[in-house]
């Protein structure tokens, strides 16, 4: 039977500046939006009470709560704590699946015999997590991904869901459709006009319930992947100039396509996130023929789709790269495509290693955007 414990940070970018400056603790903290013009990435639960939430325009957030104290994105700083968090997660499995930069999967299946049952593993990690760092978080605990992921995030915050092995179905059936990753608020629409409006609904539909939730998991052919591997960053200032957000579009592909490898994971659809300065978002999607993990055509798409859904006159707030329908096997290639997949597979394992040794800044890669004009 397979265990995965999915850890999800609470208010992660917030309580790690209330680590770092204790006088913060208790108190509303937003992080982003300072300058009113720009967006909140992460809101303390005592600012969170106002109704402020990420994502949310700094001049709103400034509204809801006049007493808030807005400290700026500080990424680097984050990144150095999402490392040691995933730190913790590794001494406990060697499969560790990084999903955003507080949010992962640790699969937890044949460490019975050396660290005892999956649930006292789960509630140590979690306890582990906050004794060393001071950092809360939330756990879910399953026999399914998926089911472990919504578990954590109705877990939250500072809390942890059992769900017992045969319980998935009861777990799920109540809880209301968009609890679901992957049905956004359109599909949430599409599924309503057809009367499915909780989970229960749709796991009970032969046609769309395996397109959602698999309970049962992938055993064989293709051997797909629930979770998705993203990451966008707020710039500090709007953007004007194509190739410059294609300078901070690289960047992100660097980072998807690193962890994709890491994983062992090729993805079937790349999607793009753009965020104007007037708080206008839209995401774009697209689906391969063939998956791929490697940086170079991941952001051949990125790009595309960047370009043919830029706002004339408008100014970029933020970017982010994601790459869902996630295969490890299974997919038909010609044998050329193959021997072409693998030289480029030995390739970026070697600067892999190379930057998983000496660090990132080790080999760099000329951004393609200039020559693909």
């Amino acid at each position: 039977m397979r265990w995965y414990l999915h850890v999800d940070m609470d208010a992660f970018f917030a309580s790690v500046e209330q680590v770092l400056n204790p006088a913060l603790k208790g108190k509303p903290v937003i992080v982003g939006g300072k300058s009113g013009r720009g967006v909140v990435t992460s809101a303390s639960y005592e600012a969170r009470a106002f109704g402020v939430h990420s994502a949310m325009p700094g001049f709103q957030a400034r509204k809801l709560c006049p007493q808030g104290i807005f400290l700026p994105n500080r990424r680097r700083v984050y990144s150095e704590f999402s490392d040691k968090v995933f730190a913790i997660l590794e001494r406990y499995s060697p499969k560790v699946y990084p999903i955003s930069i507080d949010e992962g999967l640790v699969d937890l299946t044949g460490t019975e015999r050396l660290l005892g049952s999956p649930l006292k593993t789960a509630r140590q990690i979690l306890a582990r997590i906050e004794k060393e760092l001071g950092l809360s978080a939330s756990g879910g605990l399953s026999t399914n991904r998926i089911v472990a992921k919504i578990a954590a995030t109705k877990a939250k915050p500072h809390g942890f869901i059992y769900v017992p092995p045969g319980s998935e179905k009861d777990f799920l059936s109540p809880l209301p459709v968009e609890s679901i990753p992957g049905v956004g608020p359109k599909t949430q629409k599409d599924l309503s006009r057809r009367g499915i409006k909780t989970a229960g609904d749709l796991l009970r539909d032969p046609d769309l319930k395996g397109r959602y939730i698999d309970l049962e998991e992938a055993r064989h052919g293709e051997r797909s992947h629930d979770h998705s591997i993203g990451n966008e960053t707020t710039v500090d200032r709007p953007l004007k100039e194509r190739e410059k957000m294609e300078g901070v579009l690289w960047e992100l592909v660097e980072e998807v396509g690193g962890r994709l490898r890491q994983e062992g994971l090729y993805a079937r659809c790349i999607t793009v996130k753009i965020r104007y300065a007037n708080f206008k978002t839209i995401t774009r999607s697209r689906t391969l023929s063939t998956p791929t993990c490697f940086d170079r055509e991941i952001f051949a798409v990125a790009q595309e789709l960047l370009r043919n859904n830029l706002m004339p006159e408008g100014a970029v707030r933020l970017l982010g790269v994601s790459a869902s329908s996630l295969l490890s096997s299974g997919w038909q290639e010609s044998i050329f495509d193959m021997h072409k997949r693998r030289s480029w597979e030995r390739l970026y394992r070697g600067i892999d290693r190379l930057r998983d040794k000496y660090g990132d800044e080790t080999v760099r890669v000329a951004t393609p955007h200039a020559r693909t004009r």
